[in-house]
C-alpha cells in the first residue's frame, strides 16, 4: 500500500489544500428492497434466511442493505437491525441462514413440540453450552417434558437478557437432578422495583360547576327540548292588495290603490266577495316579495 500510494504522493501533496470539508451527513451508501416476512417470522436476502421478531409476521418490511448491516422499516419506522452474513468463497453452496433465537423464544413458548422436529435446532441454541444442556434434557427427560424446559429457558433468557445465568442454573440442576418448569420459573421471576415507582396523586374538581353551565351561568333553566313550542299566529292580510287577473288578460296581474294607513299590524274585516279567499292568498304571496324587495 505504501508503494502504491508513493506513485501518487506528489500529486496528493498539490491537491491536498484545496480539498473541502466532507459532507455533514453521510450519502445513501445502501441498496433498498422490499420483503414479505414468512409464517416462520424469516426473511431471505441474497439467498440468505434471516430470523425477524415474531410480531412482524405477515408484514412487508423494506430493506436498507449496508456492507455490514440490515435495517428494517414497517412504513417509516424502523423495526429491527440484523448484522449481515456473507458466505465465503470456499463453500459448495451460496445459501445460508442467520437465526436469532430471542426473535422465536416467545412463538416456541407457545408450541414447545416445535422445537423437537425444528431444522435450525443448533442455530437456536446459543453456543456449545446450550447444546450440551439440550442433549442432557433429552437423555434426563421424555421429548415433550425437554421441549418444554428448552423452551421455557430460551425465552427466559431472551427476555431478561440472562443467557449465562440460565445456562449457569440449569447446568446446576441438572446435576442434581431437581430441574422443573416450575422451579425454573419462580427462580428467574422477575419483580417491580416498587419503591422507585412515583405517587401520583389526582383531585377531582368540582362537578358543581356542569350544572351552573347547564343552567346558563345565571341561576335560569334552560327550556327543555322535549316540552312542545308553541304554536306561532301566522298574520293573515284581508284586505286585497292585487287582483289575479281581468276579462280581458286572465293572466295579467293588476294592482289596486292601497290607502297610506294600511300597515302590517292593522287588523281590518275580511271581505265579502265569494273571491276573497283566493285574493287573501294573492295578496299574502305579493306581500311576501314586496318585503323582500
Amino acid at each position: 500500500v505504501a508503494k502504491l500510494n508513493a506513485r501518487c504522493q506528489t500529486k496528493f501533496a498539490i491537491e491536498q489544500p484545496l480539498l473541502q470539508p466532507l459532507p455533514r451527513y453521510r450519502t445513501p451508501d445502501y441498496e433498498i428492497r422490499s420483503v414479505s416476512v414468512s409464517s416462520f417470522s424469516t426473511i431471505t436476502v441474497r439467498c440468505i434466511v434471516y430470523s425477524v421478531p415474531s410480531r412482524l409476521i405477515s408484514h412487508r418490511l423494506t430493506l436498507h442493505l449496508y456492507h455490514d448491516k440490515l435495517v428494517g422499516f414497517l412504513g417509516t419506522t424502523p423495526v429491527m437491525e440484523l448484522a449481515r452474513v456473507y458466505v465465503h468463497s470456499s463453500q459448495m453452496t451460496r445459501r445460508a441462514r442467520s437465526i436469532n433465537y430471542k426473535h422465536l423464544a416467545e412463538s416456541l413458548r407457545r408450541k414447545p413440540r416445535a422445537f423437537l422436529y425444528c431444522q435450525w435446532q443448533n442455530d437456536l441454541l446459543p453456543n456449545d453450552e446450550w447444546r450440551s444442556i439440550w442433549e442432557a434434557l433429552k437423555r434426563q427427560f421424555d421429548p415433550d417434558q425437554a421441549a418444554r424446559l428448552i423452551t421455557e429457558a430460551l425465552y427466559i433468557a431472551a427476555t431478561q437478557d440472562q443467557e449465562l445465568q440460565v445456562a449457569q442454573y440449569l447446568q446446576t440442576q441438572l446435576e442434581s437432578a431437581s430441574l422443573s418448569v416450575s422451579t425454573l420459573q419462580r427462580a428467574f421471576a422477575s419483580t417491580l422495583d416498587l419503591e422507585g415507582i412515583p405517587t401520583v396523586s389526582s383531585i377531582q374538581h368540582d362537578l358543581s360547576s356542569y350544572d351552573d353551565l347547564l343552567q346558563g351561568g345565571g341561576g335560569q333553566s334552560l327550556p327543555n327540548p322535549d316540552d312542545n313550542p308553541a304554536p306561532t299566529q301566522v298574520e293573515v292580510f284581508h284586505r286585497c292588495v292585487a287582483d289575479p287577473g281581468t276579462s280581458s288578460h286572465p293572466r295579467a296581474l293588476v294592482l289596486c290603490a292601497i290607502s297610506p294607513g294600511f300597515e302590517r299590524g292593522r287588523t281590518q274585516s275580511p271581505r265579502t266577495e265569494p273571491d276573497c279567499s283566493r285574493a287573501v292568498r294573492g295578496a299574502v304571496a305579493l306581500r311576501k316579495v314586496l318585503d323582500e324587495l
